[in-house]
């Protein structure tokens, strides 16, 4: 970035206005901008009268003068509330605010952000208007703003729309497990038929992972995948952070492709209940346990089931040492699981295998405009690549 001597000052000014009566209150959030409060998680209520906010108008950027340094920024789109420990940034003439929304998630302006902030300790620093005005930018002609930031919510859109569809197949695919995996809905082919319930220990069997020695290097960095808590994140496992080597395989706990992997010990049992499918041989640590389905149990719908009953497990987790989430073996193995004939299993494997590939095609596609958009933010707006207006 070129300066010649521009500052944000020359192109912000800090409004001051007092809120009033019958207007929504706004948050700044890291991933989303400006937001309605009362559409957060996490509710943050106010005792503060409308008065004692300030007032924000349609095209004002909104900073939290204790985050920007993190890039806690977003454009107004409507007159409202916000915090008085905001700072309100008014643009002059001479700046089109969705450009300058844009310009200050680029990394290079929020580390400027961050060295112009003030305060002992990061999580004390504070980025008030008077400081914010030195700081030096580069900002192209009007005209030239609008076209790249007409560019970029190009880009906004089509990510948006890419997410409203990966939302959309989650939910269905979520509708479908609440029904075909409980038995309310049934493909025509099986409608009639029976569907027995049976405890889970009745249709696994299972095997406990454990964790060759870290302190002979030998056992590690090999091409064996070695899963623990923190690589259940997907429903189809196939890698992990960690891997062995032939020789830390032979004291490794090894199952092959088709194998259940649950978690029963860690934190993430008190907000989650991984269960994932191998792909692939693995090997895999101790909090976690391999189910392996027994004759004429398809191990992708056990899967599944056991992923639609997510709530009911985490209802069985106490708590171990130190806060840590465990989740009694016998419990679990208590639990009762619907199994209708294979065909019928293997029926609703597939279909819910296919909302997973939807799910992925649509997850990919995200990924790849994000990461398009975030190369596209990185040369327009540092002049590195200049567009014709």
């Amino acid at each position: 970035m070129n300066h010649h001597g521009q500052r944000l000052g020359d192109y912000f000014t800090s409004r001051r206005e007092r809120g009033a009566d019958g207007l929504p209150t706004l948050s700044v959030t890291l991933d989303r901008g400006l937001v309605r409060r009362d559409s957060l998680d996490r509710k943050t209520d106010t005792n503060l009268a409308p008065h004692e906010h300030l007032r924000v108008r349609p095209g004002d950027i909104a900073y939290n003068m204790m985050r920007m340094w993190q890039g806690a920024s977003g454009l107004a789109c409507e007159e409202a509330l916000v915090s008085p420990a905001y700072v309100v940034l008014a643009p002059r003439k001479n700046l089109d605010p969705l450009f300058a929304s844009y310009l200050f998630k680029l990394p290079e302006m929020i580390h400027r952000f961050w060295a112009y902030s003030y305060g002992l300790t990061e999580d004390r620093l504070r980025l008030y208007f008077n400081d914010f005005k030195r700081i030096p930018c580069a900002i192209p002609p009007l005209p030239e703003q609008r076209k790249i930031a007409e560019i970029l919510s190009t880009w906004d859109r089509a990510i948006e729309t890419t997410e409203a569809l990966l939302a959309a197949a989650k939910a269905q695919k979520r509708a479908l497990m609440q029904t075909l995996l409980t038995g309310k809905r049934r493909f025509p082919e099986f409608e009639g038929q029976p569907w027995p319930e049976r405890a889970l220990e009745e249709i696994v069997t299972i095997k406990s992972g454990g964790t060759p020695s870290k302190a002979s290097p030998e056992n590690w960095d090999g091409d064996l995948p070695w899963l623990s808590a923190k690589d259940l994140k997907t429903h189809f496992l196939s890698d992990s952070e960690d891997h062995l080597t032939e020789a830390g395989a032979r004291s490794a706990k090894i199952v092959p492709a088709g194998t259940i992997l649950v978690l029963v010990r860690g934190m993430t049992l008190m907000k989650d209940f991984p269960v994932g499918i191998t792909t692939r041989k693995v090997a895999f640590n101790q909090d976690v346990k391999a189910l392996t389905p027994k004759p004429n149990v398809s191990g992708l719908f056990l899967s599944y089931a056991l992923a639609a009953r997510k709530a009911q497990f985490m209802k069985l987790v106490n708590t171990a040492n130190h806060g840590t989430g465990r989740l009694d073996t016998g419990l679990m193995l208590a639990v009762p699981i619907g199994v209708p004939k294979p065909a019928e299993q293997d029926r609703i494997a597939v279909s819910l295998r296919a909302c997973d590939e939807e799910i992925g095609i649509f997850d990919s596609q995200a990924r790849t405009l994000r990461t398009e958009k975030s190369a596209l933010m990185q040369q327009l707006l540092t002049g590195k690549r200049r567009v014709r207006v």
